[in-house]
């Protein structure tokens, strides 16, 4: 897997969405160019059946391994609860502080391909921050629900899983990893997931 060792900006453009077929979901594509990693493509949700209870993102791309999250609908996005994630073939373990107060506390953290990662929000939701021990990638998107445009910046000894990872974050729901965002979602939430305990 191919690394860079200096700051790479890059940016993904929205595609337009592919309405779905009969009783399936319409998919929504953000596809740009990595310098040195090439053409890479997000997808969420997956085209899948309406009545589906998890939905998934996933990405792909020509130095990006493919990787993909899935967890329960809200608002056609797939959230932090019961999450599984995938990358090249691994399964990640994630975990996160429900009670605590500071993004910081609140990040989500990540173990996958024997790399420890830490995903928090920088002020607001529209930045994000995937962080590992000698890289950094900060993304940015236009606007919050289906963004025109998604940008990112990598740092340090960045590759392909830490690229691809940081991208398939952002076709997730991920406004409860700030205080005021669980806050203002929670109803929402609550209520979308009666039978379950909700992802505060």
């Amino acid at each position: 897997m191919s690394t860079v060792q200096h700051s790479v900006q890059f940016e993904l453009t929205h595609t337009g969405s592919a309405r779905g077929r009969l009783r399936l979901r319409a998919t929504h594509t953000w596809a740009g160019t990595v310098p040195g990693f090439g053409p890479v493509e997000l997808a969420c949700p997956a085209e899948e059946d309406l009545l589906q209870e998890t939905l998934t993102a996933w990405v792909s791309g020509h130095a990006t391994p493919p990787m993909s999250f899935t967890g329960y609908e809200f608002r056609d996005l797939p959230r932090l609860a019961t999450m599984t994630l995938t990358a090249d073939g691994w399964t990640g373990t994630l975990r996160r502080r429900h009670l605590a107060v500071t993004a910081r506390g609140r990040a989500l953290r990540i173990e996958v391909a024997g790399r420890s990662y830490r995903y928090q929000v920088l002020g607001g939701k529209l930045r994000h921050e995937l962080r590992r021990e000698g890289a950094v990638v900060t993304m940015s998107r236009s606007g919050w629900r289906y963004p025109r445009t998604i940008s990112g910046t990598g740092q340090g000894g960045v590759d392909g899983l830490d690229i691809g990872l940081a991208i398939l974050l952002e076709g997730v729901y991920t406004r409860n990893l700030s205080f005021s965002g669980a806050l203002y979602s929670w109803p929402g939430r609550f209520l979308s997931r009666l039978d379950d305990i909700p992802d505060f």
